[in-house]
């Protein structure tokens, strides 16, 4: 008999080993709970920017980082204000990511470009919180995932895109569009200490 959990945890295993040979610190979480505690004790007293992320919304980061942070900015969808600016300096960023591949390039869409820019530079400290259903076995099939991802956010901000309508990306320009910059990290930025907290449930889209 199989024992899918720890199957499971040997694939996390190889994916944090995959990642910490890029320069990226990694933890693993079995779940949820015991994640969000570990970043409610590091940013305890600091200011802290957080990515707009289903992923962090579920974690019940949003209201515990307010009782916990010194300050927290947050980006919001479309968002380009005082406090996105304010986010992409603080003291830790906070963000998911579209999709991960298990060989550890990290892949992110964005529309506005302040949550993908935070996680390249600014912050003292990025933290990607990610759950296993974002896990690719190839950068390509991690490259497909975001896409897919990024029509059912479409879907979800109700935005006046083709993807909605058809359900797929039709590559388009639309005004609406939430797929204006790409990033993939391939290795940790310079300068940048950057972890990655790997988490044993489906999180987020």
């Amino acid at each position: 008999m199989i024992c899918w959990d720890c199957k499971i945890m040997k694939r996390l295993q190889l994916l944090a080993k995959n990642l910490n040979k890029r320069g990226f610190e990694t933890e693993i979480f079995g779940s949820s709970g015991p994640a969000s505690k570990r970043i409610c004790d590091i940013v305890n007293g600091c200011v802290v920017g957080v990515g707009n992320s289903m992923t962090l919304e579920s974690l019940g980061l949003f209201e515990s980082l307010k009782i916990n942070a010194k300050e927290v900015f947050f980006h919001l969808p479309g968002g380009a204000g005082e406090a996105e600016r304010k986010a992409l300096t603080a003291e830790f960023y906070l963000s998911s990511a579209n999709a991960i591949s298990m060989d550890g390039h990290i892949v992110n869409i964005d529309g506005t470009g302040n949550r993908v820019a935070a996680t390249c530079f600014g912050s003292k400290r990025v933290i990607y919180l990610i759950g296993k259903n974002k896990i690719t076995e190839t950068l390509d099939e991690a490259m497909t995932r975001a896409k897919d991802t990024a029509v059912k956010l479409a879907k979800h901000y109700d935005r006046k895109t083709p993807c909605v309508t058809t359900g797929k990306c039709e590559n388009c320009f639309s005004p609406e569009c939430i797929c204006s910059i790409t990033t993939i990290h391939r290795q940790k930025p310079y300068g940048i200490n950057t972890s990655v907290f790997l988490i044993n449930e489906e999180l987020g889209l």
